[in-house]
């Protein structure tokens, strides 16, 4: 009895303590700005201490703006003002910065520093406790149960759930924090209350399911399902107390929810509307002035496709903040018209659900930086899952997740079927458990589509952080599940995940020439494409040196490796192995801010991780062609090639001049400072 009692604290404290060290342990971490802490910023008075480079560095310190910054008492009351003068939504998530920034007032007169300083660690401290707390009641569950599955749950939640792919969010203004631990809390007590149900349960139930939908707007519809259908709570036990608790509680909770959805405010409403028209419908199109004439918009407006709702005003071939245009697109185009679109459309409806799961792979977006020093500087604590789970691809490769999840929500009408014929010889807690599993398949399809419908391909890696949330969460059940099985069911799970796991990371093999020297040695490369002019395109079989790209810039035609790669590079090669290399022409993209130089496009290209897709939205972005002897790999050779190392490819991280792409090792492309270290990897066309 003691164990059982013990076991749930001690998992608990090692949680926290686990969670303190990977924020705080070394260099502190977090997570950079995309844009989206201003309106928190602004709606919680506050502010940065020092802004340079916040899109792209993680920061600590804030001030708050006090009406009364002298006196203690004054500005604990300041600290929970918030502004009225900005159009602000309404969300738990304020409520949650409020209590840090209290914490930040008590620790300012505890350690006699001004009281407007803001340090962003109490509000990590809070999430740190909510996610410490919902270990402990999923633990105090498990602790009946024996001993190899209380550790199973408790390795799993500590390597799982406590990575730092999740973990960072904590060290910012996101919602997805919130939104991460309200969902650990609601299935941690959900579980206990199938185990004892009692009222206060039940109310810290739906406390939680308002705070999970609270924390991200577009989880309000899914938040309003699952209070209707958690009202089957009543089930649970059959005295009037309880289910009283349980229809109050629910009504409340859904009064509540629906007050964050009448409270969305015009402007991010339109926002979103237009990213899911502009960046989601039309923006592959065959035929964008159809889409618009079957949503009601004039077809003029075709030629927005491809663009997001925050680009400089110069980089929209038509003024959008103009009342010809809100009477035209935002007085016609509704959410429900595009979920009506996608329905009438299905086939284009599956090819941006293949292009969101895809976008699942990551925990945590890779353009968020998490250093306070060095620009997408990604840490490497306590991050074993995040890059297991990145090599797991069955997890987010686009058809083996449709098919699972067909496979599920098949097995689940089966076993409602079956209820709905048996439900009178049902026990309360098969009950509960069938009505639980309904809501989290449900949640699986509306978290895999409601980005794309809602907010289009803007954004969508960090768009589908739920979503991975989720998978993670029944890849874990899976785990506990296997393992509860018995010794031999385990080690076939792991031997079938392991031949999977190989199978879907096999790349293609391709034919190797020696070619050329460098610092003594033959270069060996890969034949990546041959010509019908008998040319041959050849990129080094391996990085043949690590260098920066420049020292400030990301324009190629001007950067140091260029320079040096079609000179000093081929200082050992033979006279005639020259005489065999054939200049080549590449489309180069321009940052927004070189955009002065261009050959052609509209807009700059934006950013996208997946291999496969790397290259959408390319032939209307800014560009330029350049000619080479030799260069680095262009996105459509990048595609074709092997990943064995992180390497340089031809494409600048356009919003910003100081950027550049590379491929990572583990087959995405991401972004780091041009005066960091990458791998090369040369490319050039011979006869």
């Amino acid at each position: 009895m003691l164990r059982r009692r013990i076991f749930p604290i001690i998992g608990a404290v090692i949680v926290f303590i686990v969670c303190v060290c990977v924020l705080y342990a070394g260099d502190n971490v977090g997570l950079s700005d995309n844009g989206d802490f201003r309106r928190v910023l602004l709606t919680n008075n506050i502010e940065y201490k020092d802004d340079t480079d916040c899109n792209y560095l993680f920061k600590e310190d804030y001030r708050m703006i006090l009406d009364n910054d002298k006196s203690f008492f004054g500005a604990i009351g300041s600290s929970w003002k918030m502004n009225k003068e900005e159009e602000i939504y309404k969300s738990p998530h304020f409520l949650i910065i409020k209590m840090s920034k209290v914490m930040n007032v008590i620790g300012n007169a505890i350690t006699r520093r001004p009281l407007s300083d803001y340090h962003i660690a109490y509000l990590a401290i809070i999430y740190v406790l909510m996610l410490s707390f919902a270990a402990w009641v999923m633990f105090t569950f498990f602790s009946d149960y024996p001993v190899k599955i209380q550790i199973t749950v408790f390795v799993v939640f500590l390597f799982i759930f406590c990575d730092a792919g999740y973990l960072l969010y904590f060290n910012s203004f996101y919602g997805e924090p919130l939104q991460y631990t309200s969902l650990m809390l609601l299935i941690a007590i959900g579980i206990l209350i199938y185990k004892r149900p009692t009222v206060p349960k039940v109310i810290l139930f739906f406390v939680a399911l308002y705070f999970f939908a609270g924390s991200k707007l577009a989880n309000i519809a899914f938040s309003l399902i699952a209070a209707f259908l958690a009202v089957l709570m009543v089930i649970m036990r059959k005295d009037k107390l309880f289910r009283v608790g349980v229809i109050l509680s629910a009504v409340i909770c859904m009064i509540n929810i629906i007050s964050l959805y009448v409270e969305i405010p015009e402007w991010m409403d339109n926002d979103t509307t237009y990213q899911a028209v502009f960046l989601g419908i039309t923006q592959n199109s065959d035929d964008p002035k159809s889409d618009l004439r079957e949503l009601g918009v004039d077809e003029k407006y075709a030629v927005l496709a491809g663009t997001h709702a925050y680009m400089d005003k110069d980089e929209y071939p038509i003024d959008i903040k103009t009342d010809e245009f809100r009477e035209d697109f935002y007085s016609k185009v509704s959410k429900f018209d595009i979920a009506l679109f996608y329905i009438k459309h299905p086939i284009r409806l599956l090819r941006e659900t293949i292009h969101a799961i895809e976008n699942s792979s990551y925990i945590r977006p890779p353009v968020l930086g998490n250093s306070t020093d060095t620009p997408m500087k990604l840490t490497g604590k306590w991050s074993v899952w995040s890059k297991l789970r990145v090599s797991l691809k069955f997890l987010y490769t686009s058809w083996i997740v449709l098919i699972a999840f067909i496979g599920i929500t098949a097995y689940m009408v089966f076993l409602n079927v079956l209820y709905a014929h048996n439900h009178k010889n049902e026990s309360a807690q098969r009950k509960y458990m069938i009505y639980a599993s309904n809501i989290l398949i449900l949640g699986l399809w509306i978290n895999m589509l409601l980005p794309i419908i809602c907010n289009g391909e803007a954004d969508i890696a960090k768009h589908m952080f739920l979503f991975t949330n989720c998978i993670d969460i029944l890849f874990a059940l899976g785990i506990i599940a296997i393992v509860s099985s018995g010794f031999k069911t385990t080690v076939k799970a792991v031997a079938i995940t392991a031949i999977v796991t190989t199978v879907l990371n096999i790349e293609p093999l391709h034919k190797t020439v020696e070619f050329g020297k460098l610092w003594g040695k033959p270069i060996k490369w890969e034949i990546m494409e041959e010509y019908s002019d008998g040319t041959k395109l050849l990129v080094t079989k391996e990085c043949i040196a690590y260098m920066p790209f420049d020292e400030k810039s990301n324009n190629w035609e001007e950067s140091e490796l260029r320079k040096w790669l079609n000179n000093g590079f081929l200082t050992e090669f033979s006279a005639s192995d020259r005489e065999r290399i054939e200049d080549t022409q590449n489309k180069v993209f321009l940052t927004y801010d070189n955009r002065a130089a261009k050959e052609g496009g509209n807009h700059a290209h934006y950013w996208n991780f997946t291999p496969s897709l790397v290259n959408d939205g390319g032939e209307d972005a800014y560009y330029k062609n350049v000619t080479d002897t030799v260069f680095i790999p262009t996105l459509p050779i990048m595609s074709k090639m092997s990943r064995s190392d992180a390497y340089w490819v031809m494409c600048p991280y356009t919003s910003n001049s100081s950027m550049m792409r590379f491929m990572n090792s583990d087959g995405f492309i991401l972004h780091t400072g041009v005066n960091n270290e990458k791998g090369i990897r040369p490319a050039l066309r011979v006869r």
